[in-house]
C-alpha cells in the first residue's frame, strides 16, 4: 500500500510538461518598457482552454479601458489542436514558445522582463498547499518559489495581482502581498466557472445551480459592446458559495464567498483604493467606468461580493442585509452556506492542516481540513463591503 501511494504521488507531482506561450494581445509588437498587463494561464488539464478563455476576456476588457496598456499572456501550451492558432483568431500574437517547464521559476523569468506592470492576473487550478499549478501539480508557483521579490520594484502605482484558482486566498495572496508590496486577492474556497444566463446573472453551469437553460447568447453586459458567447466572453471564474470540498480534504469549518484582498504592507487608504480601481476590469453584471455613479458602482460590489442562487433572490437578499448592516452597526451577515473566516486585509484567523505521507513532508490528498481559529460571528464580508463603498471616491482618481 506504502508503494502504491508513493507511486501515485510521483505521477501526481511529476507529470509530463507541454511549455508555455508568450503572447501580447492586438499587438504584434512586445516592449518590456511600457505599461503591462499581464495575465497568466496554467494548463487545463480536463478543462481544456476554460483557462484561456476566460484570460481572453480580461484580455478584452483591460483593453477597452486602456487600449495604450500593453496586455501580454502567458500561457500553458495546452496540448489539443493548434493553440498558437486558437491564440490568434483571439487577438494573439505568438511572441515567444518555449520548451522549458512552465513553473514558478520560469514564470518569473519572463515577468520580471517587465519593468512597468499594471496588474498580474492568474487563472488556473490551485491549492492552498502547493499553490498555483502552473502546468499540473509538478510544476508551480509556491510560497517556497526562490527568488519571489525580484518581482518587487517592476509594480507600477496601484498595481495588484489577482489570483482567480481555488484556496490561493489562505497562504499565497497575503504572502504574495507582503513580498511583492501589493494588494493581492485570493479565493477563500473553490473557485467555478460561472456563465451569463438571459436573466442577466452568471450561475454555475451545474445541475440545480442555474434556473433554466436560456443561456445569454450574447453579453450585453460586461463589455462596451455587445459580444458573441463564443469562447469565454460569457464565462467568468468566481468563488463558491460553500466550503472546499475536493481533492485535498474538506474545509468544512468555513470559507468566503468572494475573492479576498490583502495588503501586508499597504495603507488602508492605498489599499481600498486599489481594491475599487480593480473592479473596473471585474467580468460582471456591470461594465463599470472611472466615470460611473454611484449606484452602477454599488451593482459591481454587490455582484463581486455576494453570491447567487438559482432558487431564490440571494443577490438582492445580500446587497440589503450589507446595507443594513451598515446602518444597524451589526455586521455578522453571513450569505455563505457555512461559516464565514474572519479576515482582514493582512491575514485570516483559519490555517489548513493536513496529515503527510508516511516518511515524508508531502501533505496527504483527502486528509486536509480547515481549522477555524476565530471565536465569535465573524465580520468579513461586510466590512469588506463597507472598505469598497468608501473607496467610490477614489474610481476616477
Amino acid at each position: 500500500m506504502f508503494k502504491l501511494t508513493v507511486f501515485f504521488l510521483m505521477c501526481l507531482f511529476f507529470s509530463e510538461s507541454n511549455a508555455f506561450l508568450v503572447t501580447t494581445y492586438k499587438t504584434d509588437k512586445l516592449n518590456y518598457q511600457v505599461p503591462t498587463r499581464v495575465i497568466v494561464a496554467g494548463a487545463g488539464d480536463n478543462l481544456g482552454t476554460l483557462f484561456q478563455q476566460v484570460a481572453r476576456s480580461k484580455a478584452l476588457k483591460y483593453n477597452q479601458l486602456n487600449s495604450t496598456e500593453q496586455i501580454v499572456l502567458i500561457t500553458a501550451k495546452e496540448p489539443d489542436g493548434d493553440n498558437k492558432a486558437l491564440l490568434k483568431s483571439w487577438g494573439f500574437t505568438t511572441q515567444s514558445d518555449s520548451w522549458h517547464t512552465f513553473n514558478g521559476d520560469t514564470l518569473l523569468d519572463e515577468v520580471v522582463k517587465f519593468k512597468q506592470i499594471a496588474s498580474i492576473d492568474i487563472f488556473s487550478h490551485s491549492s492552498a498547499q502547493h499553490g498555483i499549478h502552473l502546468d499540473g501539480r509538478a510544476h508551480r508557483l509556491t510560497l517556497n518559489t526562490k527568488n519571489l521579490d525580484r518581482l518587487k520594484g517592476h509594480f507600477m502605482k496601484d498595481a495588484y495581482a489577482f489570483l482567480h484558482g481555488c484556496n490561493a486566498g489562505f497562504m499565497l495572496a497575503p504572502f504574495l502581498s507582503q513580498v511583492w508590496e501589493i494588494p493581492v486577492a485570493g479565493a477563500m474556497t473553490s473557485t467555478n466557472f460561472q456563465r451569463l444566463h438571459n436573466d442577466g446573472n452568471y450561475y454555475l453551469t451545474e445541475e440545480g445551480f442555474f434556473p433554466n437553460t436560456d443561456w445569454a447568447q450574447s453579453n450585453d453586459k460586461t463589455f462596451d459592446t455587445s459580444m458573441a458567447c463564443n469562447a469565454g466572453l460569457c464565462k467568468r471564474l468566481k468563488p463558491d458559495n460553500n466550503p472546499y470540498t475536493g481533492f485535498w480534504g474538506e474545509y468544512t469549518e468555513g470559507g468566503l464567498p468572494f475573492f479576498k484582498f490583502f495588503c501586508s504592507k499597504n495603507s488602508t487608504e492605498v489599499c481600498t483604493r486599489i481594491m475599487a480601481k480593480s473592479l473596473l476590469s471585474y467580468i460582471g453584471t456591470t461594465n463599470l467606468k472611472p466615470t460611473s455613479n454611484l449606484t452602477e458602482y454599488r451593482n459591481a460590489v454587490v455582484d463581486f461580493l455576494c453570491p447567487v442562487s438559482a432558487k431564490k433572490d440571494l443577490r438582492k437578499e445580500c446587497e440589503a442585509n450589507l446595507e443594513n448592516a451598515l446602518v444597524t452597526g451589526d455586521y455578522t451577515y453571513n450569505p455563505f452556506t457555512k461559516t464565514q473566516v474572519q479576515c482582514d486585509f493582512q491575514k485570516c484567523e483559519a490555517e489548513i492542516k493536513c496529515k503527510n505521507v508516511i516518511l515524508s513532508t508531502i501533505a496527504k490528498p483527502g486528509t486536509c481540513e480547515l481549522i477555524n481559529t476565530f471565536e465569535g460571528k465573524a465580520t468579513t464580508i461586510v466590512r469588506e463591503y463597507k472598505a469598497y463603498m468608501e473607496a467610490y471616491k477614489y474610481l476616477a482618481n
